[in-house]
């Protein structure tokens, strides 16, 4: 079978793995449940990546499963994995070297570093627009091997192509070996950095491009007062540990955790009455907390809620971009009844996918947590 063709995880699968553990563990919490179908799910994915570094695999594995089998309802490809790291920063060796090896056993050749460095860089420069591609990646980058001075390997059993992994059987398998173990600790830890991803679709509405207001002057954020009926208490600003916090964002190798950004974000929070944590969960949402790993990261954090439509449209400053989004809470949160949900309130006009609320409560808890404020 083809590389780009070879099936990873399919939602099928995804499904097939959630009937399985709910009526095998039929006894546990759902909260447990929904943890080992998110750990089977990103153990399956994790197999076929290159071998990068922990938190590189995670990176990946939530991107796949947000874009294909969340969004579009199809099954992951090797031709995925293949456009999920050309995006990656190759200028990091542990990165680009990986990477390459990795194209060299789907592929079965042998080629030189810098020839593929320049193939992969004149891929990623033509590949704008990844959905609905007629010609897969793989395709392309073998149309260009065909004019290079590469080794072509046949019948070597160490560069055999990725095979289609078989589910759901190789998901029981994962899972009963996992339980024999009974290592519950080790299983929430590793599922609590996918579940989010897993329950929760990542596609969100924002305003149409034609509708994009230009940058505007910087000047001090004005700190505006809160009406009634607006967040409730446990979402308006409070003082945190920012060093927990910086910790926090550093697990995720996020560019947020650096200056300017991290306190152009706090001074937003403050400015207009919002929990900080708030804002970081809507990063987080929107664009993972932008890893470093991320090759355009340096213009992704300039607006890492995607106001006015997305980074690509709006590329501004973190100091504006910060300003804007909680600008729009507040706004948004201004008639909430008393009795409705904030996140949900926000939800309504903020993005058409109604989930995407779930996945900022979501996020929420878990920063929250993690620097001591529940």
């Amino acid at each position: 079978m083809p590389a780009e063709e070879a099936l990873v995880l399919s939602p099928s699968d995804v499904r097939n793995i959630r009937s399985y553990v709910q009526h095998k563990y039929a006894s546990m919490p759902q909260e447990q449940r929904a943890e080992i179908v998110a750990d089977a799910v990103t153990r399956i994915i994790h197999k076929q990546l290159p071998a990068f570094e922990e938190s590189v695999k995670r990176q990946i594995t939530s991107e796949l499963i947000r874009s294909a089998v969340m969004e579009q309802g199809r099954p992951v490809r090797a031709d995925d994995i293949f456009g999920a790291c050309l995006s990656l920063d190759r200028s990091i060796a542990a990165i680009a070297a990986p990477f390459h090896a990795w194209i060299e056993r789907q592929l079965q050749i042998q080629c030189e570093s810098d020839v593929m460095g320049r193939l992969l860089d004149r891929l990623a420069e033509s590949d704008g627009e990844t959905s609905g591609r007629q010609v897969s990646l793989w395709s392309l980058l073998r149309e260009q091997l065909a004019s290079q001075p590469v080794k072509f390997l046949h019948d070597t059993a160490s560069t055999r192509s990725a095979e289609v992994v078989t589910l759901p059987n190789a998901a029981y398998e994962l899972l009963k070996t996992k339980f024999q173990r009974r290592n519950l600790m080790y299983l929430s830890l590793c599922a609590m950095l996918v579940v989010a991803t897993v329950l929760h679709a990542w596609s969100l509405s924002r305003p149409a491009a034609g509708q994009m207001q230009p940058p505007i002057a910087m000047k001090p954020v004005q700190k505006v007062e809160i009406a009634a009926g607006g967040l409730p208490m446990e979402l308006r600003y409070t003082s945190i540990d920012e060093d927990k916090l910086i910790r926090y964002l550093e697990t995720k190798s996020s560019v947020l955790a650096e200056q300017p950004y991290f306190d152009a974000i706090i001074d937003a929070a403050h400015a207009f009455d919002i929990h900080p944590i708030l804002l970081f969960a809507i990063t987080g949402q929107e664009q993972a907390f932008v890893p470093r790993t991320k090759k355009q990261a340096g213009e992704i954090a300039n607006n890492p809620f995607n106001v006015f439509h997305s980074w690509k449209e709006y590329n501004t400053t973190i100091h504006d971009s910060a300003e804007i989004a909680a600008r729009t809470i507040f706004n948004l949160s201004k008639d909430r009844p008393a009795d409705a949900d904030a996140f949900t309130w926000i939800n309504r006009k903020y993005a058409e996918d109604p989930n995407w609320s779930d996945g900022v409560r979501s996020i929420f808890g878990a920063i929250a947590a993690y620097v001591g404020e529940k």
